[in-house]
């Protein structure tokens, strides 16, 4: 059992925690007040708490609830150690979150055994929960599965009106439970994100994976991450969730405030179509991933495109039900058949699209669910999240030694700080593609010095991310410096990132085609930021951002 001791008096905390080990608990842990408290269970997960209630800084009132919201649905027990006697205190150790308190000075026998005793509550707590999980995953009763879909489609799986009123969209299921999902949100910025997904197959089994993709792309749309992000923490998630025999193919699709410019990564599902108001094809964003649920965090893509269509353009982002509909001679529709039917007119709907489809079947039902989303590029200024912007100046720097690039989500301090700001929730997805591109020149090309035209092939690709992977881990000397400079005036954001290697002749770079499987990184710059530009000799590049 893991034991956090928290108290201002350090002869308090050797006290308990001698008595403890007497008691054969090993494995304790001390802090010496409430700010030192949150970070030690961070790391460490306490199994049960003896807080004291006056400290200064934050007193023990102040950390208990903090510590319940931390630990999450799992019961973690908080003893207050006090030397208060009165009944409004006590009452009060109770009502900000404490299951048991002491009185100081403590009795050994007693507060050991109440130790045991909620250690005892909080094995069975675990116990249960475990339980119930295994319960909700493996529902055998067909009656109480569609009860449960049903609940789920109409009380999780349900978007803004006030975003949704913005597409055109047809979801149909091909049984009484559908596979397909549709989701949309607004970002904290004024923009907004949709999702289309297709689980494996039709019906119930597909359908009910929608829950947890709801709910999380919605948490992460309101928080402004990234599309890679949400790409990322949703394969993960699917990955465990899924059987092996399943996965979700999805694309996610991030608009910016201005209604025009596509952040899209499309794993799986058919190509998206581009259309201009006159009826013409502009673009095909054909898949470049695997789709949800498959490949291991490691192996994992989650690069994007990024796109500026004009006002007025449509872009149809379909599932695969609605191509491999087969009419009477088991003719396929196919890809083009569907490009063919979008660009028929110039006022074709997602609803004509799904009539049309269903005259192709000739009466028959179609064999998978249909699903047709159809966005005009419009301004979307009306979902902007009308907070204040910080009025404050700030600089930050750090210096990343080896040791620091080779962990996983290095800049992940970095955005958290710029993120508290109250308006840069604005940029938020933004920041994370900028930074993760910035740090990824240095690291690759800096100090590894890797050729980026060796993802020139498939086979290279692979190549490329052995060559990080080995160079990292062998990485022992070299550092990288972040600055970031926040001008509230101008509403800009500077961010330099420097790293120690030789630099390059930047005067000679070539803006590559966003379509290459490499080169993509300083067009991508260019796309998201204001200004960008190098300096000393190409060791540091520096991007201006604006609100």
């Amino acid at each position: 059992m893991r034991i956090l001791i928290v108290d201002d008096e350090s002869l308090n905390r050797f006290l308990l925690k001698h008595m403890l080990e007497q008691q054969g608990y090993d494995d304790c842990y001390e802090a010496e007040n409430g700010e030192r408290a949150l970070d030690v269970a961070r790391e460490i997960d306490p199994d049960l708490v003896l807080l004291d209630v006056m400290m200064p800084g934050l007193s023990g009132y102040d950390v208990a609830p903090r510590l319940k919201e931390m630990a999450g649905e799992a019961y973690l027990p908080i003893i207050f150690i006090t030397s208060l006697e009165d009944q409004e205190s006590l009452v009060r150790c109770l009502e900000v979150g404490g299951d048991d308190f002491a009185s100081k000075p403590f009795d050994k026998v007693i507060l050991a055994a109440k130790i045991r005793a909620h250690g005892r509550i909080r094995t069975l707590s675990k116990h249960i929960e475990q339980q119930n999980q295994e319960l909700r995953f493996h529902q055998a009763n067909v009656e109480h599965q569609h009860d449960i879909v049903d609940h789920i489609f109409s009380n999780a799986v349900v978007n803004r009106k006030d975003v949704e009123q913005y597409f055109d969209f047809k979801v149909a299921p091909a049984e009484d439970f559908n596979g397909d999902v549709f989701l949309c949100e607004s970002s904290p910025k004024g923009g907004m994100y949709f999702l289309v997904g297709d689980f494996t197959g039709h019906g119930l089994a597909s359908a009910i994976g929608a829950l947890p993709v709801t709910r999380a792309f919605q948490a992460m749309a309101r928080k402004g991450l990234s599309v890679a992000e949400m790409a990322i923490t949703l394969n993960n998630a699917l990955l465990n969730l899924l059987p092996t025999d399943m996965f979700f193919a999805a694309a996610i699709v991030e608009v910016s405030t201005e209604g025009n410019r596509f952040t899209i990564w499309n794993g799986g599902l058919p190509p998206m179509l581009l259309k201009s108001a006159d009826g013409r094809l502009v673009r095909r964003f054909s898949p470049r991933h695997m789709a949800l649920g498959i490949l291991e965090e490691n192996e994992f893509e989650s690069h994007c495109d990024v796109y500026e269509a004009a006002e007025g353009e449509q872009l149809m982002v379909y599932s695969d039900g609605i191509m491999e509909i087969t009419d009477s001679q088991g003719q396929m529709l196919d890809e083009e058949g569907v490009t063919e039917w979008f660009l028929a007119s110039e006022d074709v709907t997602a609803a004509s699209l799904y009539d049309r489809a269903r005259q192709y079947l000739g009466g028959e039902n179609p064999a998978d669910d249909i699903t047709v989303v159809i966005f005009t590029c419009q301004s979307l200024l009306g979902l902007r999240d009308e907070s204040l912007i910080s009025q404050f100046p700030f600089t930050i720097s750090s210096t990343l030694q080896a040791h620091a690039l080779k962990q996983e989500n290095v800049i992940e301090p970095i955005l958290e700080m710029l993120n508290s700001q109250p308006g840069l929730g604005w940029i938020r997805s933004d920041l994370f593609t900028v930074l993760t591109e910035l740090m990824n020149n240095a690291i690759e090309h800096g100090l590894l010095k890797i050729d980026s035209s060796l993802k020139s092939s498939p086979e290279g690709f692979v190549d490329y991310y052995m060559a990080r992977e080995a160079g990292l881990a062998e990485l022992d000397q070299g550092h990288i410096t972040v600055s970031v400079e926040y001008k509230p005036q101008a509403r800009e954001l500077y961010i330099g990132v420097e790293d120690s290697g030789d630099g390059f002749e930047f005067e000679n770079i070539q803006i590559d085609d966003i379509n290459n499987a490499f080169g993509r990184g300083l067009l991508l710059l260019r796309e998201l930021c204001q200004k960008v530009w190098h300096e000393n000799g190409g060791r540091k590049t520096c991007v201006i951002m604006t609100l």
